[in-house]
């Protein structure tokens, strides 16, 4: 129906332009300084319908092989997009950092600014990740990108594991192979109040809290940043390679790619974000003692009085599902649909107060 639409307005449009071209052509007839025009040529219906098929053939092919609607970006829902992988990066030996790039895109008029503005300017999202052999979908969170000049690429951090069929695929595509994603799908709405937020991330589950330290402080201009504090949990050292490191400056170590993108935040916020990092090898793990340090400093962090409105304390859980139920408590389906199910776990426990608690 908006195809249809589009096309009769792009008609309106041609032939009004022609109507106005045919009295153009009639006055500079009946001018002394006329110059001879092809009248037969302009006139001739082939010309005319030529004219008319254009616009209309520009729709046409922008909706097969175009971006559908600005607020999807690349993607057509419910329909998978094809993308390719144009770059693969090493992050520790189970993990590695994808770039995708989508493979069709519309010529007229070419998407110059990011097609993902609105996602990122909301809160948490994420996309499908299509499975061919086994005809199987799983979730992954895109990273924030500063690369201006392939705006619709994505990034995504995937961790090899034994079982997983859509993580196993992915680790073992090469450079440029194909992938077909869907999406997008907003998770978490952040509110524009908010005030503090901790982040419980371990291993992959950091990349919703980038999303979230991203949105907050880098996509959002107006009124006072909020507190951040990200808690980091990793079992190897390898996957967060030198990070809490204070003298990455002096250090030959190279700097692992997610810990320098926090680095990097870090440095354009020191007043706003704060990062933790935890290693189950070095016996250094998230528990009771730890989560009451963080919320109590976040609520002493303020010389003014903190606002009790419950949207302005979020605290996020992001992880695997064995990390997720060790802190809040096991999601739970309601309806057909991953819902967020009853506080349990340390969070559950503490019997926190005053803070918002999202499970993702």
């Amino acid at each position: 129906m908006g195809l249809r639409l589009s096309c009769q307005a792009a008609q309106l449009s041609t032939i009004t332009c022609l109507q106005q071209q045919q009295r153009s052509n009639n006055n500079l007839d009946s001018s002394k300084y006329s110059r001879p025009v092809k009248e037969g040529f302009t006139k001739n219906p082939l010309f005319k319908l030529a004219l008319l098929a254009l616009p209309i053939s520009i729709l046409i092919y922008q909706y097969r092989h175009g971006w559908h609607d600005s607020n999807n970006g690349p993607f057509n829902p419910p329909k998978f997009t094809p993308f390719e992988i144009v770059k693969r990066e090493e992050v520790s030996p189970t993990s590695i950092l994808l770039t995708l790039r989508p493979i069709s895109k519309m010529l007229l008029p070419y998407p110059l600014q990011d097609p993902y503005k609105l996602y990122w300017e909301r809160g948490t999202w994420s996309v499908e990740v299509k499975q061919p052999e086994l005809q199987i979908a799983r979730s992954y969170t895109p990273l924030p990108s500063d690369d201006e000049e392939h705006p619709a690429d994505l990034r995504f951090l995937i961790r090899k594991e034994k079982k997983g069929e859509v993580s196993g695929y992915l680790h073992n595509l090469p450079l440029n192979g194909k992938v077909e994603l869907r999406g997008p799908n907003p998770e978490v709405d952040i509110p524009e109040e908010v005030e503090d937020v901790v982040f419980l991330a371990g291993g992959t589950g950091i990349a919703p809290a980038l999303q979230v330290v991203y949105t907050l402080l880098e996509r959002r201009n107006a009124g006072q940043k909020p507190k951040i504090q990200i808690i980091w949990a990793n079992r190897t050292r390898e996957d967060c390679r030198m990070g809490g490191n204070k003298s990455l400056l002096q250090s030959e170590e190279p700097v692992g790619l997610v810990v320098r993108m926090l680095e990097e935040l870090q440095r354009k916020h020191p007043e706003n974000l704060e990062v933790t990092y935890l290693v189950d090898e070095e016996n250094t793990f998230i528990d009771r003692k730890k989560i009451c340090q963080v919320l109590k400093t976040r609520s002493d962090v303020r010389s003014q009085p903190i606002s009790t409105r419950i949207d302005s304390k979020l605290l996020f859980v992001s992880g695997p599902e064995g990390f997720i139920n060790y802190n809040a408590g096991p999601k739970k389906w309601e309806g057909g649909k991953e819902g967020q199910g009853e506080l349990g776990g340390i969070l559950g426990r503490m019997r926190v107060r005053d803070w918002k608690i999202w499970k993702l």
